[in-house]
């Protein structure tokens, strides 16, 4: 993926010493390593990071911390990116100097067909489209997604950065999401640009099936219980034990819903949401987990 992915960024519109390329290895083992130091002499904008601690959050926070521009873009490494993508989030930003953020149109690429079924389900998968002229809000109607986003980076420092995806092997956290929340709970002005734009290459046997939407599906779930959590002050207090005690419900009379219908994938996925929601309590039986998620800022760890 990287190998198609790293070079549009090297075919960007904007003159190459205006911006920097800064790919982070998150403990890989396929030989990103030596295909990015391979570059290194022929394109003097890049740069090599290693970030041990696993997961999204830790990797670009390790970047973000490195950049030395104004405004911080991330971008996923399966994806393509059109020339004009950076050219087109400036202007953005200079179309409003309000604007702390930039959210970036992002389609799905297939290496096959798409199946039918997929299309409702489709946003999981990263895609995202407000329109094709540059528009501004400041209502929270605005959603960035991180596999191609920009954010101002003295905005990205004052809030904290992402909030945790992973804490060692688990996913536990809302993450990129967590950071939109944030953007929103300040009613930032949140920019749409249609010009910067990303082909977010997916596998029709791992992504687009049932299997890969409902990963998503209870990932999401783990997400929306922290998300709960972390805004009654990583405390569980007579909303959470309510909410928990709302979800073993639904599980269960999702359970037979999906015994009796074993073929609607809709009941399926709703399932998989809610048993995402369990698992993040079951996760905080850990104690050691338990320290870590009531961490309100990892940027500044």
């Amino acid at each position: 993926m990287l190998r198609k992915s790293l070079p549009t960024w090297f075919k960007q519109t904007l003159p190459t010493e205006e911006y920097e390329v800064i790919v982070v290895d998150n403990r890989s083992a396929d030989g990103t390593r030596q295909y990015v130091k391979s570059l290194l002499q022929q394109h003097k904008n890049l740069i090599f990071l290693y970030e041990p601690k696993p997961g999204a959050t830790a990797a670009r926070h390790a970047g973000a911390h490195r950049a030395k521009g104004e405004y911080l873009v991330f971008a996923d490494n399966d994806g393509l990116f059109n020339q004009e993508c950076l050219a087109s989030l400036l202007e953005v930003y200079t179309g409003n100097k309000d604007c702390a953020a930039v959210a970036c149109k992002i389609d799905i690429q297939w290496d096959g067909e798409e199946p039918q079924w997929i299309e409702p389900y489709k946003y999981l998968l990263g895609e995202l489209n407000y329109g094709d002229k540059i528009r501004y809000d400041n209502h929270n109607r605005f959603y960035l997604n991180g596999g191609l986003m920009s954010v101002r980076k003295d905005v990205f420092e004052r809030l904290g950065g992402f909030n945790p995806d992973l804490i060692g092997p688990y996913l536990i956290g809302d993450g990129d999401l967590g950071f939109v929340n944030k953007l929103h709970a300040e009613n930032a002005l949140i920019g749409w640009s249609p010009n910067a734009c990303m082909q977010h290459m997916q596998l029709v046997a791992m992504h687009g099936s049932k299997r890969g939407i409902a990963l998503h599906c209870y990932n999401n779930g783990i997400a929306n219980s922290y998300a709960m959590f972390r805004k009654q002050n990583f405390c569980m207090n007579s909303k959470m034990w309510k909410f928990l005690l709302q979800q073993i419900g639904v599980v269960i009379k999702q359970s037979f819903a999906v015994m009796i219908h074993p073929n609607d994938m809709k009941r399926y996925f709703v399932l998989k949401q809610h048993q995402g929601n369990l698992r993040f309590f079951g996760l905080l039986m850990k104690p050691a987990l338990r320290r870590e998620i009531r961490k309100e800022d990892v940027y500044n760890d």
